[in-house]
């Protein structure tokens, strides 16, 4: 058994209040692309879980893995399975891919083991304030910390470039760094399933978590820049809490020619070119 754990793009992302327990109230709109971390499936005397690929070495060590915390949450059944996990996501990058891989990880089990997927919100965003929409992997409007989540029937297939400097942004850093918890929430998004409309209402909304990463790790600022520089990018965001950025783009040759353009410029720099998965 075999499947992608693909990347998580918030594509906005307004920061709206603050919990009593410390957590915050976040307005995003998430979505989901192409590229991503694999991950398989096999029968086995007892579990395990071996990891590979480009980003293996950046990870915590396999017993601190989240993977194994939302395992948790299901009954084994007497039977046993090994997992492997080939990492292509950055880590510590805001593309969701701890919670991507775990989520994956917990569909692929529970299928394999027969079982439900677990049903109580509250004991995932326990986990990780993520998981509920990357357990849906689709386009959604994701209020609250995380719980509240309303998924878009009819998205756009959008060409995305991603770029990362290659350096962790941790997120406890970036929200001890935020001066203002209490922002405006995101404006209505539109509901005529025109994509003009849904692109200018993009321009239109932010991520508020862009100022404080500025100052943690300067090159998302140049990153930012130089994707708004190339043809045919109409928006150039940060996804999540850093520091990885994304340029959506009119059509895959821009993608493509900015990819060419930006690793010529930084070679040092991480750059993936993708699409946003619609639905």
């Amino acid at each position: 058994m075999k499947g992608i754990a693909h990347a998580k793009l918030n594509l906005t992302l307004h920061v709206t209040g603050k919990r009593a327990n410390g957590y915050h109230e976040l307005d995003s709109l998430v979505a989901f692309t192409e590229f991503g971390d694999h991950l398989e499936l096999k029968p086995a005397d007892r579990f395990s879980l071996r990891v590979e690929g480009a980003f293996s070495k950046t990870l915590p060590p396999v017993q601190d893995n989240i993977i194994l915390s939302i395992l948790r949450l299901i009954e084994p059944k007497g039977k046993s399975f090994q997992l492997k996990l080939f990492k292509s996501i950055p880590v510590a990058a805001g593309l969701g891919g701890g919670s991507m891989d775990a989520t994956l990880a917990l569909r692929l089990a529970t299928d394999y083991l027969g079982c439900p997927l677990p049903n109580n919100l509250d004991h995932l965003t326990s986990i990780g304030s993520d998981l509920p929409v990357c357990l849906t992997g689709k386009p959604s409007m994701v209020k609250g910390i995380g719980e509240k989540i309303t998924i878009l029937d009819n998205f756009f297939d959008f060409p995305v470039l991603l770029v990362n400097p290659n350096k962790p942004v941790l997120t406890r850093e970036v929200y001890e760094s935020l001066a203002e918890v209490n922002n405006p929430p995101q404006t209505p998004y539109p509901s005529g399933g025109i994509k003009s409309e849904v692109i200018t209402w993009l321009r239109e909304q932010r991520n508020d978590l862009e100022l404080p990463v500025f100052q943690l790790c300067p090159e998302i600022k140049t990153i930012l820049s130089c994707l708004r520089e190339q043809e045919g990018c109409f928006l150039a965001r940060m996804s999540g809490s850093g520091g990885t950025c994304f340029g959506l783009f009119e059509n895959y040759t821009q993608v493509s020619n900015a990819a060419v353009v930006i690793n010529r410029f930084a070679p040092e720099w991480w750059v993936q070119p993708t699409r946003i998965l619609p639905n």
